[in-house]
């Protein structure tokens, strides 16, 4: 898990123009140039701490951004961690809730909706939204499609206004003595991150991928 990942949120159609094993590459190649804008920027402006976007110059201009959670989510071991967080907790939040944050948070911490073991109860969950997704490339940490994107936006727009009901399970249940994401303000920085990225994606019917940076 000691690796960092690059997220970008991408025009589908640009991307499977492109022959299949030309993507990694292309996606890489994408967000490298957005770097290397700041690069370029010199010394005297140092790298934000906070989540942000870089948007391409021309010619570039147009298929993708690049979303960058800042100190606390480039490195996929954040990730890994607030999947440990939640798995602490995750018992303790109402039922409807818990299984929105399940399907919301699964394509960013573990990719696989067989881990959920209470996958079953989706059916009892009014507000929640299937997410139909095929397991990502081999070389790409996620792969969601724009149709994953609109069910992830759904249950997003369910679980944002409702994530300071998470807090009383975090502070009594989370173990905080070890690894990372080691307090509520930055576990839920963290979903808000995901959550702007789910947004601007399906604002524009794009979808989102992870590199290994």
């Amino acid at each position: 898990m000691g690796i960092c990942m690059d997220v970008l949120v991408v025009d589908w159609d640009h991307l499977m123009a492109v022959p299949e094993d030309q993507h990694y590459a292309m996606l890489h190649e994408a967000g490298t140039s957005v770097d290397e804008e700041g690069w370029d920027a010199g010394p005297d402006c140092p790298p934000s701490a906070g989540p942000q976007w870089s948007w391409p110059s021309p010619p570039t201009l147009g298929w993708f951004g690049k979303f960058d959670f800042g100190d606390v989510g480039c490195s996929y071991k954040d990730h890994f961690w607030a999947g440990e967080r939640w798995e602490e907790i995750r018992s303790f939040v109402e039922p409807g809730l818990r299984s929105a944050v399940d399907r919301f948070v699964d394509p960013l911490f573990w990719g696989g909706l067989e881990y959920m073991p209470d996958r079953e109860d989706a059916q009892e969950a009014s507000a929640l939204v299937s997410v139909d997704e095929s397991p990502a490339p081999s070389d790409h940490l996620l792969w969601c499609r724009p149709a994953a994107v609109s069910s992830l936006k759904g249950l997003w727009d369910s679980v944002g206004p409702e994530l300071n009901l998470l807090r009383g399970p975090f502070d009594q249940h989370s173990r905080a003595d070890f690894g990372r994401i080691n307090d509520f303000d930055t576990f839920v920085g963290l979903l808000q991150g995901w959550g702007d990225v789910i947004g601007q994606a399906e604002l524009r019917g794009w979808g989102v991928v992870g590199l290994r940076c």
